[in-house]
């Protein structure tokens, strides 16, 4: 990254309730900047858990970095838990920062992705989001078989319908889209069943075949 694009950096910061003071990580971000000569052109804030994603503070950072608002590249944390509180978060978090070429920096853990060194830090949670997105994949379809093998189907779920109260229906006279109506259920559904109820009749009064196919002679 040039020199020039270096000067630029949003900072965050970020406590998880209302009582805690921010003053101290925005000093510590104020004075990296200083001592790196990096022109910081606003801090962003939240009081709220890192569990939360939809922060107010953090989500109008990644607006304004998106609308390049202040042409900012860098977002400087005083600590990586800043931005979130678990391994997929802060995955999710880089791996947004990448795509949009915005580095990052925690004056805390010395992660600082403007160096060659520092940017192997966004090669790691692309693998590491692969990874997981791996495991997911391999998760579902294990989930899957195992459903499959218990007997569980997926898709929608099949309507019941009271084959009784239908054939009460008709025999009385009323129209299939009434019953359908009555029975609030789409037409198709009641065509379908009448249908499976048709041939599921033709199967018992079919006669049984004759052990080994052959018909008996007199």
């Amino acid at each position: 990254m040039s020199e020039r694009k270096m000067k630029r950096a949003y900072g965050y910061a970020r406590v998880s309730t209302l009582s805690q003071d921010l003053d101290a990580q925005i000093e510590k971000i104020r004075r990296f900047c200083d001592y790196r000569g990096i022109e910081l052109m606003n801090v962003y804030t939240d009081k709220a858990s890192g569990k939360n994603m939809d922060r107010p503070g953090f989500q109008k950072m990644l607006q304004d970095l998106e609308l390049q608002a202040h042409m900012a590249d860098v977002v400087i944390v005083h600590e990586l838990d800043r931005l979130g509180r678990s391994l997929s978060d802060l995955i999710r978090i880089a791996e947004w920062f990448k795509a949009h070429q915005i580095d990052l920096i925690s004056t805390e853990e010395s992660i600082d992705t403007t160096s060659s060194t520092g940017r192997l830090f966004f090669h790691l949670s692309g693998a590491f989001a692969e990874y997981e997105r791996a495991l997911i994949i391999e998760r579902t379809e294990a989930g899957r078989r195992a459903a499959l093998e218990k007997g569980i189907r997926f898709g929608p779920k099949v309507k019941e319908v009271d084959r009784a109260k239908v054939e009460r229906l008709l025999a009385l006279g009323v129209s299939k889209a009434e019953v359908a109506r009555k029975l609030k259920i789409a037409r198709n559904t009641l065509y379908l069943r009448l249908k499976e109820w048709a041939e599921e009749d033709l199967k018992k009064e079919a006669p049984d075949p004759m052990p080994g196919g052959q018909v008996g002679s007199e």
